[in-house]
């Protein structure tokens, strides 16, 4: 099995808490099992970004780099985190999305990022979530009767979740994707939802079984 990327959208004011979970993920799951997946730092250019954390954050690879990645079967996912500017702009972003998603690569969008799906229409005819129904109202689409109010949703290859909900948004994303099996994000998710240390046996015995697998 060749290795399959999971691309991560930098941009200006990037939300630091709703993608640094999966980031350490995807490190977890190559440590475990190297050569499946591989974090993709991707821009809409090369520049460097600084996150809503202070933190500089350089794409290695330009958003036109994933068409011939997804040609290649090697992209598993984009992911947009949350940030303050994308009311307008990051059409190149959209471009990209509309992209995947015809070519049926999953595209996960956590807080201020739904928005941008909001613009780009591919929220019109699918169930998501967001921040509120109010915050993507503000876009002017057309799929505000689809608005679910869950902690995240996934329908036909987009994941949407609001930004107080990034232990969710990872989980699901690592199912999407297949980054782990269902049981050990299963148990992911429990732990870090709750807080409670029962868990921890039962997601420690799933990640052992599986990288032992």
């Amino acid at each position: 099995m060749h290795c399959r990327s999971i691309a991560l959208y930098v941009t200006e004011t990037m939300a630091d808490w709703e993608y640094a979970y999966l980031t350490a993920q995807i490190t977890v799951a190559e440590r475990m099992h190297p050569g499946r997946f591989e974090l993709l730092l991707v821009g809409d250019g090369l520049e460097p970004a600084r996150s809503q954390g202070g933190m500089p954050v350089t794409p290695t690879a330009d958003l036109g780099d994933l068409s011939s990645l997804r040609a290649e079967g090697a992209l598993a996912a984009l992911v947009i985190p949350g940030g303050d500017h994308y009311h307008a702009g990051h059409e190149r972003l959209i471009a990209t999305v509309r992209e995947m998603l015809t070519a049926q690569v999953p595209v996960a969008a956590i807080c201020g990022a739904t928005y941008v799906l909001a613009r780009a229409g591919v929220l019109d005819e699918r169930r998501h979530t967001s921040n509120s129904s109010d915050f993507l109202a503000a876009s002017g689409y057309r799929g505000a009767d689809r608005y679910v109010d869950a902690v995240v949703v996934s329908d036909r290859g987009v994941t949407t979740a609001s930004g107080l909900n990034a232990v969710p948004f990872t989980a699901e994303v690592m199912r999407v994707t297949e980054l782990f099996p269902g049981e050990v994000a299963d148990a992911w998710e429990r732990l870090y939802s709750t807080g409670d240390a029962r868990y921890y046996g039962a997601w420690a015995q799933a990640v052992d079984a599986w990288a032992r697998a």
